[in-house]
């Protein structure tokens, strides 16, 4: 059964979120009584204007053109069902909550790296704690968490896949996102990574280090979600993926991480590269609220390499409002009808920080 202070929500909504246009200079999307994210970080900001970048053309050659739009993401909501897509998130009131001990994975045989040197974890009084450098460290996953991929027996507690679990402590207004999570028995849970974000905080991750996602961008501010799409507008940026093999082997502010599969190669986009649908892009008039709502996100806020998998995919949570429309619309687009963005606009501007997502 699930905890009273628990809830666990696979839509933005949940403890009555909702989001407001901001364009960078006003209010931003919220959960509860927590922003996410400030206004004026780059991901709530509108880069509608920004120069395109010189290499664009190069970056969606080595994409694929002809690659359409797939929404990462499915109407199942039963975590144990085979067809359950998508990457949902946990709320939590971690103040009056026991927070379980952790234990990470020594290796993982899908990684050849350990990223405990990059984790964040919280101490028995809930301070955060990086690197996780704590000898009995907790993390406030809830007893019942809805995880990425669904739950798995006991007996299959080998890391494979993502296996995300997001959870936003709505007390602290603090965003833990976990890698590879794992629960062998009830209170107990194996993790690889885990990253920590203050929403009401614009600093970046250090600089070189991953968070749950490769970029080391937090995943939750980057979602798509159901209730937030249906109401016709979408007020921040999104998250999508490539081939791994196609990113640069460096990485471009705001991301503070990249991967070592593609090449230097300045035909491949470097990890964390900003993408935008173009201005002449006329969408449907016949699309549903929640398409253009997604369309027009894109064309807006952008949407960000965030970490290497299947190309042109766009995450976004499980959730029965999903409309079947929705699929069939946003993934007749085409990546040539995007473009590269170039934000070294925006990191010339007097007032940057390298270190800071905000944008002056």
């Amino acid at each position: 059964m699930k905890r009273h202070l628990v809830v666990t929500c696979m839509v933005a909504a949940c403890g009555g979120s909702s989001d407001r246009p901001d364009g960078g200079n006003g209010d931003g999307p919220t959960i509860s009584d927590c922003p996410i994210l400030p206004s004026n970080h780059v991901f709530n900001t509108a880069i509608d204007t920004l120069p395109i970048d010189p290499r664009s053309d190069g970056y969606i050659a080595t994409i694929g053109g002809t690659s359409k739009l797939h929404l990462d993401l499915g109407t199942q909501t039963d975590q144990q069902a085979a067809d359950f897509y998508g990457i949902p998130y946990n709320t939590v009131h971690g103040a009056a909550m026991t927070w379980p001990a952790i234990a990470f994975f020594s290796a993982d045989p899908g990684l050849s790296w350990d990223p405990k040197a990059e984790s964040d974890c919280a101490n028995g009084g809930h301070a955060v704690v990086s690197p996780c450098t704590n000898a009995s460290p907790v993390l406030p996953y809830p007893t019942s968490a809805i995880i990425e991929g669904g739950v798995n027996t006991a007996a299959d507690q080998q890391p494979y896949g993502d296996h995300h679990l997001l959870v936003v402590d709505v007390d602290a207004c603090r965003l833990w996102e976990g890698y590879h999570v794992y629960s062998p028995q009830s209170g107990a849970w194996n993790i690889f990574g885990s990253a920590s974000f203050d929403l009401r905080s614009n600093a970046l991750r250090p600089a070189d280090w991953s968070s749950a996602d490769a970029a080391g961008f937090p995943i939750m501010p980057l979602l798509l979600r159901a209730d937030e799409a249906s109401t016709g507008a979408i007020h921040h940026a999104l998250r999508f993926t490539i081939n791994t093999n196609k990113i640069r082997t460096s990485y471009i502010w705001p991301a503070r991480h990249l991967t070592s599969n593609g090449t230097g190669s300045t035909n491949l986009p470097p990890m964390g590269q900003l993408f935008r649908l173009k201005a002449s892009f006329a969408i449907p008039a016949s699309f549903s609220n929640q398409s253009r709502a997604i369309l027009q996100a894109m064309k807006t806020y952008g949407m960000y390499i965030a970490d290497g998998g299947s190309d042109m995919y766009v995450t976004g949570t499980p959730d029965t409002g999903w409309e079947d429309t929705t699929f069939s619309q946003v993934q007749s687009v085409a990546a040539s009808n995007f473009e590269a963005v170039d934000v070294g606009a925006i990191m010339s501007r007097s007032g940057f920080d390298a270190n800071s997502g905000a944008v002056p």
